[in-house]
């Protein structure tokens, strides 16, 4: 592309060349790549790179090193330079690396391209960087000017306020007139002027806005999460399919409710994730996978009408159908058909009053009731003035008979909410007809459904509750798949609440009587991984741009990986993974991701199986099969989320029972677990008569519980948990 913008720019007494184009169009002789010292850059770069058969290095730099590598076909030499740390970057690690490009380049003759060292993961501000180029650059090759190129017109401008002594270009234009206005004006933003010693004086700047909706685009490794979710709902799916078909259940052909629950606080990121699975159970990734019918449901937008399963049902009906409309055309007419048809059987008292009414007609008409004579005209003014007086002394209690049989027979699903408290009140047993209809959506959909439930932790406690039991009472037996995404606490706090009488029959210390509704409600529940390392990535990115990373380079290397992947067991993927992990952080993400699905698969399962059978003895005195089946679900989850964080990546047999035991922990304690998860070092107190006064007062008498210490110290098996384990792990 040709430079639009290019101006010279003295910072400390060494001139810089900046230009507004891209740096790989620059047609500089060597071009400066910056990555972090495990090799890993930016997937644009990345991607460039690639697209000239250069593969991203593997292994360790140290801060400030140079990596000359060069292109087969190219007459460019690129240079990585290593310029940002797990702690983010630096002026002197900028200005150290920029003096060795210019040893290096003294021995190429041309000209040098750089970006701007340091201002993306590495949190430098631009003008930071540019000091840091200028200084480094001019200390090894004080002759030459170095080139560097920005993107953003509006960080063009920033930096031009720099020097505004010297320019190249005849009429600098400013920030008003040339800004693009698709770009946020961080032009605007007061920049420190720059004294003889090179000292700041003062300094202000902008940050672009951003909207708080939730994310397109997976910019903190939620995709892979989702990816893990998705295989293990379809899995269940499976199992629930094959198991009602042995034992022959009437009521579910197709298997039962199975209910999952997505769980951190608000903001977290929750709805973001029902996005991303949402979109991998639209589209399976094989074809052996079937495609399922997605439904979105808002709870709190819903909340003030009742009956809560009255909306969802209707959620269900019009979402299937939106859903089908856009991959099966003629399923979604059969659905929208029988659904009319099944809707007509409640107008029968409306057909029966019609009926009656024409047969009254025609009775009239026959007996003579519309003419008083053969010799009288048809319609004379007289007959049709007896006309309409017959036919009104017939309508009118024709029509309210009709009204009022209608009003008692009138279906719930033709007619308002209202109507469906009137139907619940005037109907013997609402329920059956409710769950039976359920059930034969769900057979005309001919898809495996599954709705996803919003927004339930902004509701008031009544409507929570009966939303949940609603699902568990009336639509148990009906084969839907159903993801809550709400803060557990909230859910909690909403079934105690509701429970209140009946606390001294149920719970106990970090684990209060709602969290026992919790666990008989979820077949599965898990938290949002942790975002890791990618959140300072993140968090540099938003406070200098409102646009998202480029997802086609990732989307790519998911295919390549599934490609290569294909067929093989989840130890080989693993072996493959640790041998080969990837040459672009697009690349390693994606192979992650197809490793940690795997372990989710149906022969992964098997496997974990057999790692927890030394856990049985700490699910509590007298385990039952929902607690060991919610143990097997949770791990497995567990580990996957481990492997997307490359966390126990080479199945160390003691990491693993470290992930069981606290797997079993939060699954058996999980308020408890949510205050280790905060205060990690305040594991050590379990077993102490002395716990610091920070541990709320409720859980105080779990640490001197016996079936805790077991926990904890791993009772059985060869780990036992640490607060260094809390500390690193992504489960929460």
């Amino acid at each position: 592309m040709a430079d639009q913008l290019q101006m010279a720019v003295d910072v400390d007494g060494n001139r810089v060349e900046v230009f507004v184009g891209d740096l790989f169009e620059s047609g500089a002789r060597i071009l400066v790549v910056p990555c972090n010292t495990r090799g890993h850059m930016a997937p644009d770069f990345a991607e460039r790179l690639e697209a000239r058969g250069i593969p991203q290095p593997t292994g360790a730099f140290e801060p400030g090193q140079v990596v000359e590598v060069s292109a087969p076909d190219s007459r460019q030499t690129i240079l990585l330079a290593a310029v940002v740390t797990d702690t983010g970057s630096a002026a002197q690690l900028v200005r150290d690396a920029v003096r060795r490009v210019g040893e290096i380049a003294a021995g190429i003759a041309g000209d040098t391209a750089f970006p701007l060292l340091g201002s993306g993961a590495g949190a430098l501000s631009p003008e930071e960087s540019l000091r840091s180029i200028a200084g480094g650059y001019g200390f090894s090759r004080p002759s030459m000017v170095p080139r560097v190129y920005v993107l953003d017109r509006s960080i063009f401008e920033r930096l031009r306020k720099l020097s505004l002594s010297s320019t190249l270009d005849p009429e600098p234009p400013s920030s008003s007139s040339t800004a693009d206005p698709a770009v946020p004006d961080e032009a605007s933003a007061t920049i420190p002027p720059v004294t003889t010693s090179g000292r700041e004086e003062r300094r202000e700047e902008s940050v672009p806005t951003h909207t708080d909706g939730p994310a397109a685009v997976d910019e903190l490794g939620r995709q892979g999460f989702a990816k893990v979710l998705a295989k293990r709902i379809r899995e269940a799916r499976r199992e629930e399919t094959e198991n009602s078909k042995r034992v022959k259940d009437s009521l579910a052909p197709r298997g039962g409710a199975f209910i999952v629950h997505l769980h951190a606080p608000w903001g977290a990121g929750k709805t973001s994730v029902l996005r991303f699975l949402g979109d991998e159970l639209r589209n399976p990734a094989t074809d052996a996978e079937k495609r399922c019918v997605v439904v979105e449901f808002n709870a709190w937008r819903h909340q003030r009408i009742e009956p809560p399963w009255w909306w969802l049902m209707t959620a269900l009906y019009a979402g299937a159908v939106r859903e089908l409309w856009k991959s099966d055309k003629p399923r979604a007419a059969w659905l929208w058909l029988r659904e009319r048809l099944w809707r007509s059987k409640g107008g029968w008292p409306g057909y029966l009053a019609l009926l009656v009414v024409a047969g009254a007609v025609t009775w009239a008409w026959q007996a003579g009731w519309f003419g008083a004579g053969g010799n009288e005209e048809l319609f004379s003014p007289d007959t049709v003035k007896d006309y309409v007086v017959t036919a009104a002394a017939i309508i009118t209690p024709a029509l309210t008979v009709w009204g009022l049989l209608h009003a008692m027979g009138r279906w719930v699903f033709t007619t308002s909410a209202r109507g469906a408290r009137r139907f619940m009140a005037n109907t013997s047993d609402p329920m059956r007809t409710v769950q039976e209809h359920l059930a034969d959506l769900t057979r005309w959909i001919h898809h495996d459904v599954v709705v996803m439930i919003d927004d339930l932790d902004r509701c008031k406690g009544p409507y929570v509750v009966e939303l949940l039991e609603g699902i568990q009472t009336l639509f148990r037996d009906v084969p839907v798949t159903y993801v809550i995404a709400a803060d557990r606490d909230w859910l909690a706090d909403s079934y105690a609440n509701e429970y209140d009488e009946f606390v001294s029959a149920g719970g106990g210390p970090g684990r209060p009587v709602g969290y026992l509704f919790l666990e008989k409600t979820f077949q599965i529940s898990t938290g949002l991984p942790q975002a890791g390392k990618r959140l300072n990535d993140f968090w540099g990115r938003i406070l200098r741009s409102a646009s998202v990373p480029d997802e086609q380079a990732l989307e790519k290397a998911r295919a390549d990986a599934g490609r290569d992947l294909a067929g093989k067991l989840s130890d080989e993927v693993r072996a493959e993974v640790l041998a080969n992990p990837g040459r672009t952080p697009a690349d390693q993400q994606a192979r992650l991701e197809t490793l940690a699905i795997e372990m989710v698969g149906e022969r992964a399962q098997q496997r974990n199986k057999h790692t927890l059978e030394p856990f049985q003895q700490l699910l509590g005195r007298d385990p039952n099969p929902r607690a060991m089946k919610r143990l097997v679900n949770a791990y497995g989850i567990a580990r996957g989320i481990e492997t997307l964080q490359e966390v126990n990546l080479a199945d160390n047999h003691l990491q693993e029972q470290q992930t069981a035991l606290w797997t079993i922990l939060t699954l058996r304690w999980p308020k408890l677990a949510g205050h280790f998860a905060r205060y990690p070092e305040h594991l050590q107190y379990v077993g102490t008569a002395d716990p610091p006064t920070t541990l709320p007062t409720d859980l105080r008498p779990l640490l001197a519980d016996p079936e805790l210490h077991d926990v904890v110290h791993g009772k059985g098996v060869e780990a036992a948990l640490t607060p260094e384990f809390l500390t690193e792990t992504p489960l929460r």
